[in-house]
């Protein structure tokens, strides 16, 4: 920010020193042109710069940091030891005459009921059971047994004949084994050739068997089913009745007695004694604490500062420099010399002359 203000000074001190003096508003003007005509217009100059730049030494500022030790003060807790006061009960003990209560026992008449049993007669009622015997008229079944004819199914194993094909073996003549069958007939066994023969036979044997089946039929039963006739009779029947009878007997009763007893009876009795008698007396003592203070303490620390440091260095400066410029309009008359003075003159308020 420094360098820019200063480079704005600087250019407005070369500005003012290059340009000429103007007046404005219509006044006399002077021009610092070399040409032989000029001509003023209004409030400015024809004129034109031309700028350039040159390095100029100048002064500067920049900010540099430093340490320095600086004395502070500072507060600081600390623990300090302080006396305190406060009191203590301490305890003191003297002898005093006093009068106590004990426990004494003496022995007191007194009376009392008890309850004893006690052995009387007295009438009382007595349940008896009765027999008693009166006829009753009840209702009896007879039976009575009615056969009937049903149809029924029954399963009987019988044997039947049948006739099964022989396997292509060839055996020798058969022989009677001893064996009887489900039928009740002799079976007879064949035994099979050690070999077989070369050619087959040309025929199919059979042989009837014996076989067990089970045979379904339908026949008829005798069953016996039974019809109650009801008829009433009476019958003597026996019960029991309570009755109830005087009778006297012998009964225990609960029975309440007076009697008179001695017992053991305790009271409160005063006994002067001689006893120690402790008292609490308030002491006052100094003790020793340690309590935290806020105690302020200087110190030395280190605290960094900041400070403006001239220094030279170059910067580059513009120049502005005038040059030549035509004239836009001729002369009223021609001039004598170069361009001295202006004066006033000219048509539309146009300010320019000749040179003398």
């Amino acid at each position: 920010m420094k360098r820019r203000l200063l480079g704005i000074a600087l250019l407005g001190a070369a500005v003012w020193a290059t340009a000429g003096d103007a007046s404005a508003f219509g006044k006399k003007k002077s021009s610092g042109c070399s040409t032989p005509c000029e001509i003023s217009y209004g409030y400015g100059t024809s004129c034109n710069y031309t700028v350039s730049y040159v390095d100029q030494k100048v002064t500067a500022y920049k900010t540099e940091w430093y340490t320095q030790d600086v004395k502070v003060c500072v507060n600081e807790w600390v623990c300090v030891k302080e006396n305190y006061p406060y009191w203590e009960c301490v305890p003191v003990t003297t002898k005093q005459n006093v009068v106590c209560k004990e426990m004494a026992t003496r022995d007191e008449p007194y009376k009392y009921c008890v309850n004893e049993w006690v052995c009387v007669k007295d009438t009382i009622k007595v349940a008896q059971c009765k027999p008693v015997t009166r006829p009753v008229e009840c209702t009896v079944y007879d039976l009575k047994p009615i056969i009937t004819k049903q149809k029924q199914i029954v399963h009987d194993w019988v044997c039947v004949p049948v006739e099964v094909l022989c396997a292509p073996v060839y055996y020798a003549p058969s022989y009677d084994s001893g064996r009887v069958g489900l039928c009740g007939k002799k079976k007879s066994y064949c035994a099979p050739c050690p070999v077989a023969c070369d050619v087959p036979c040309g025929h199919v044997a059979t042989h009837t068997v014996m076989q067990r089946q089970l045979v379904c039929r339908e026949v008829e039963v005798d069953v016996t089913t039974y019809e109650r006739i009801p008829r009433q009779v009476v019958h003597q029947v026996t019960t029991y009745e309570t009755i109830w009878v005087d009778q006297v007997v012998e009964v225990r009763k609960c029975v309440p007695v007076e009697k008179q007893g001695v017992r053991k009876v305790c009271y409160w009795v005063d006994v002067p004694k001689v006893i120690d008698v402790t008292t609490w007396q308030k002491v006052e003592r100094v003790g020793t604490r340690e309590v935290r203070k806020c105690v302020p303490v200087e110190k030395i620390i280190k605290q960094n500062f900041c400070k403006q440091v001239p220094y030279e260095t170059i910067v580059k400066v513009p120049v502005y420099t005038p040059c030549p410029a035509p004239c836009d309009t001729p002369c009223y008359s021609p001039c004598a010399s170069p361009c001295g003075t202006a004066t006033t003159g000219g048509v539309g308020g146009l300010h320019g002359g000749c040179c003398k």
